[in-house]
């Protein structure tokens, strides 16, 4: 009882598919669904258990009255031992998403979360405002009116006009972080309607990733790798041991994120120094090509000494390290989503060899390219 129409909810299809094939005996039943309508469990089906958003009281009644175990994937839903969550960890998730713009030296981070009739609640602002006011920068919050007469969207299509004068109103360059995929789309299709720069004035990166989104864009979108495919294959890891009669845990289990998938939506910094700024913003254009530091010195026109001593102070890190970060970032992006081999990703990200792309790829992810794309890929325990 999972829609079909984001690629968070087909991840956590893949996972179950990827524990089903595993385990053996298990026939799935599922039917193409979008991501407002009311799931219901037919009437004349048989099963043994469920795995679904359970989010509509018609469908929690059609399992209670069948009296099979069901296991919860939805944040809209509070835990419990009838109805267990296996969750992507919003605590994680949040605070990641905050320190990917705090670590990137923004001082003001935007937020825009899901309207209020979706219920999901606060808790992701709460945890991105801890981790961005704790690192003393400053947090902005975009306010649903309430008015809106169209219940089954996003939110935004009825708010037009009150989002796109927020964010003409907003401090620049600031870091914008998007409720879902669809909402990072839309302001990013509003920021080009209003001449402002993504990423240079305004960034963006969203919770939930879908790559036709993205794609969709005017510019591509960063988001986080909630794990989808690893939170399918532990919900139905438990509902089996549910339909063996084993009891639910009392805490749900949660599942922290993979990581962000940096796309070019987040490609930039809020550093107030002109040529810290510079400096990475040639490091940006350039990064897959096979340059070196002395030619970041000579693109913003200053010695080696003063480039080292620019970064050391207003980002904590060399040049060297940015550069570093910036192609292993991209390279991680390859390794999901396309099959090119390791020497053409080596390539298309500035190394000169598939040596020494696989030694800093390592050295800086833990694992060796090969490793990463195929955990990435199949990342579920028992894998």
């Amino acid at each position: 009882m999972v829609q079909t129409a984001t690629e968070w909810s087909r991840d956590v299809l893949r996972g179950v598919a990827d524990f089903a094939n595993e385990q053996g005996g298990w026939d799935c039943f599922i039917e193409p669904h979008g991501f407002w309508d009311v799931l219901q469990i037919p009437k004349d089906w048989q099963g043994h258990g469920v795995i679904g958003r359970l989010t509509h009281a018609s469908l929690l009644r059609s399992i209670a009255a069948r009296k099979i175990p069901a296991v919860n994937v939805s944040w809209t839903r509070t835990h419990s031992q009838r109805y267990p969550n296996v969750v992507s960890d919003q605590r994680a998730c949040g605070q990641m998403a905050a320190q990917h713009f705090v670590d990137r030296g923004f001082r003001d981070v935007a937020f825009i979360g899901a309207a209020p009739h979706m219920r999901y609640g606060t808790f992701m602002e709460e945890e991105i405002r801890r981790g961005v006011e704790s690192e003393g920068s400053r947090l902005h919050v975009f306010h649903f009116s309430g008015t809106s007469q169209i219940v089954n969207e996003h939110g935004l299509r009825s708010e037009s006009y009150e989002l796109q004068r927020w964010l003409l109103e907003l401090p620049k360059p600031i870091g914008v972080i998007a409720w879902s995929a669809m909402v990072g789309r839309t302001v990013i299709t509003h920021c080009a309607n209003a001449t402002i720069e993504v990423p240079d004035d305004l960034a963006v990166l969203c919770i939930e990733d879908d790559a036709l989104m993205s794609a969709l864009a005017p510019v591509e979108i960063s988001s986080l790798d909630q794990a989808g495919r690893t939170v399918g294959y532990r919900a139905a890891e438990l509902l089996e041991a549910m339909i063996q009669g084993k009891p639910a845990p009392t805490e749900p289990i949660e599942i922290p994120p993979h990581g962000v998938i940096a796309r070019r939506s987040s490609d930039a910094t809020g550093f107030q120094d002109d040529v810290v700024t510079a400096a990475i913003k040639y490091i940006r254009d350039h990064a897959d090509e096979p340059i070196r530091i002395s030619d970041v010195e000579k693109a913003v026109s200053v010695s080696r000494r003063v480039l080292e001593n620019r970064f050391e102070r207003h980002v904590g890190r060399s040049p060297a390290d940015i550069l570093r970060r910036v192609r292993i970032e991209r390279a991680a992006v390859l390794l999901r989503e396309t099959d090119l081999p390791m020497p053409e990703i080596a390539y298309r990200c500035g190394f000169n060899h598939a040596e020494s792309f696989i030694r800093c790829f390592k050295r800086t992810m833990g694992h060796v390219p090969s490793q990463f794309r195929r955990k990435k890929r199949h990342d579920a325990p028992g894998s």
